[in-house]
């Protein structure tokens, strides 16, 4: 538990100062809480050995009172007034800093984990972060406060009260400590629950065409539905032993204060302790006591929310698989010359290699395609010149530089990429054109769409530029988005531009629009196609076969399809001949 206070401390890092000086505050005020008590037992005090020229003292005393309540609530105001300034602060940067985590971790990264997931590791880590630290804040710390003062006071009074109340409150905080760490698996399978929910619910809304296509919208609630029910399960699970375990500690609770109360008639009875110290005694043994129980209870949420927030902390920390080296190298121009040597990669979830001691060259301003069988290691190319991935073995070069030597925003803003699903946002078409050039003017967005042949369609959209086309680019047919992605592709202006099968699922008249859009904006730059239809590579200056992640062919297009036992002639045959696309 320690060691989720100090990764919790750490994470709060913004809000580490004021904290602290948040911290002298709750102090101050629950000293100064303690005054009313102590004036009252003086009151009392005096009232049973009443004197006529001690109205004066007591009428002070009275006054003293009332200016210490006014004074305790004046410090109070500033007091909740910093806790809530806090509080928001913290609602602000944390799901910030999350965002800015989630857009930097490795492709390897978002590829295991569920979209709908990690959106509940975050707001549900965030929400507990903020009722945890208002717990801590109203709640928590106020009270250990006030048990140490009373401690400390019930000792100076009379050692016995002291001791009879060291005796309660220890036992009843052992219980609560106790009957948490034992729920504390349930609490993580229920946390796990909510974030495989989320991400169920996420996928069936996400995937609605095809679950509604397939007539699936029964099984998606019913599988949704069993994952919620576990969830109910557990909670009721939870709760119930936290109830019963209740009865244990109202009878620690119960019995403390009861000894308190017959110790203080005894010391009455005989003497040594006057009626105001008794009253003194009660009153603050009473509300510690009520405190304490109220602490025990703010205790289990703290526990319930510490799994939430620990999922997040770790997220908080979680390291990229792909580090960006210190002070790496940030070219002002690349000439896009492209290397492999013996390079090796396996996914992790693999155990056949996805590249295989692969080794090419790709010059500075040429067109080079790369085709073969799926699953042959194509695109794993492509993700490798972006540095997605590292090879487990051998060296990516840029322009004779190891990639790892790079600054990979430095590098990466001359590399476009269209793939063969366009990844469109829920904004305008121009909104969406800009994404790779947010400071692109509207008469650039325009050029690079005409260039795209994508303005034919964006005339007959109802508010042109500015229509919104949905979450997916749901509103878009294939074509249309593929054309946007490259109209986004040329606005970036890059030297090495990829496209990783960006007509392989089209019609033949947006394949022709698009193969026109990709000729014109190849000139002068370093392309690498990914290709399946070899009938839209052979005027590639070169072409690179590969199969089982190894390459196995490279050539010009006529070199290798007179190649007659050659991969690449037997897939133009297939081709020609009709048997594959």
């Amino acid at each position: 538990m320690a060691n989720f206070w100090k990764k919790l401390w750490i994470l709060l890092d913004l809000s580490q100062r004021k904290l602290k000086f948040l911290f002298v505050i709750l102090i101050i005020f629950e000293l100064l809480r303690l005054i009313g008590p102590y004036l009252l037992k003086l009151i009392i005090d005096e009232l049973i050995s009443f004197k006529i020229e001690k109205v004066s003292l007591i009428l002070m005393m009275i006054a003293g009172m009332f200016l210490s309540e006014q004074i305790t609530s004046l410090v109070a105001y500033f007091k909740d007034k910093k806790i809530f300034a806090i509080l928001i602060d913290m609602e602000y940067y944390l799901p910030t800093r999350a965002q800015k985590k989630l857009v930097s971790l490795s492709l390897n990264y978002h590829e295991k984990e569920n979209t709908g997931n990690k959106i509940s590791k975050i707001q549900r880590g965030v929400d507990k972060i903020s009722d945890l630290m208002a717990n801590m804040c109203w709640e928590v710390i106020p009270t250990l406060i006030q048990l140490v003062a009373t401690f400390a006071i019930l000792l100076i009074v009379d050692w016995r009260f002291g001791f009879l109340f060291f005796l309660f409150a220890p036992t009843f905080i052992w219980v609560t400590y106790k009957v948490n760490r034992g729920l504390h698996s349930i609490r993580e399978q229920r946390h796990r629950d909510y974030e495989e929910s989320a991400g169920k619910m996420g996928e069936s809304i996400i995937n609605i065409n095809t679950v509604q296509s397939f007539v699936q919208e029964k099984r998606e609630v019913k599988e949704y539905s069993s994952i919620r029910e576990m969830i109910k399960v557990n909670e009721l699970k939870e709760w119930f032993k936290i109830l019963q375990v209740n009865i244990g500690r109202n009878f620690i609770v119960d019995t403390g204060r009861i000894s308190i109360l017959l110790l203080g008639v005894y010391l009455v009875w005989h003497g040594q302790v006057s009626i105001g110290t008794l009253v003194f005694v009660i009153t603050l043994s009473e509300k510690s006591f009520f405190s304490l129980f109220r602490l025990s209870r703010f205790y289990d949420k703290i526990q319930e929310s510490s799994v939430a927030v620990d999922r997040f902390i770790n997220l908080a920390n979680e390291n990229p698989d792909i580090k960006n080296k210190a002070n790496g190298l940030k070219p002002k121009i690349i000439r896009g010359e492209i290397e492999f040597r013996e390079v090796e990669f396996t996914y992790e979830e693999s155990n056949a290699k996805a590249l295989d001691n692969v080794s090419f060259k790709i010059a500075a301003g040429t067109i080079n395609a790369f085709v073969g069988p799926s699953g042959g290691g194509k695109t794993t190319v492509a993700r490798m010149i972006y540095r997605h991935y590292d090879p487990q073995s051998g060296t990516v070069l840029l322009d004779g530089r190891d990639l790892r030597e790079y600054d990979l925003y430095g590098f990466r803003q001359f590399i476009a990429i269209v793939p063969q699903e366009v990844e469109i946002f829920n904004a305008s078409v121009q909104s969406n054109i800009a994404y790779s050039n947010p400071k692109a003017t509207p008469a650039d967005i325009r050029r690079a769409a005409r260039i795209a042949n994508a303005e034919e369609f964006i005339k007959n959209l109802k508010n042109g530029y500015e229509t919104e086309v949905g979450e997916r680019g749901i509103k878009l047919s294939g074509g249309q988005r593929q054309r946007i992605g490259i109209a986004r592709a040329i606005l970036a202006d890059p030297k090495i531009l990829i496209f990783d099968e960006a007509t392989s699922s089209l019609d033949s008249h947006s394949e022709k629009l698009i193969q026109e859009a990709m000729e014109r904006i190849s000139k002068q730059r370093t392309v690498i196609m990914i290709a399946h239809r070899l009938s839209t590579i052979r005027n590639a200056d070169r072409i690179f076969v590969l199969e089982d992640g190894r390459l196995v062919e490279r050539g010009s297009h006529s070199e290798l399809s007179d190649a007659k036992r050659g991969l690449y002639a037997h897939l133009l045959k297939l081709q020609q001949e009709g048997d594959v696309d």
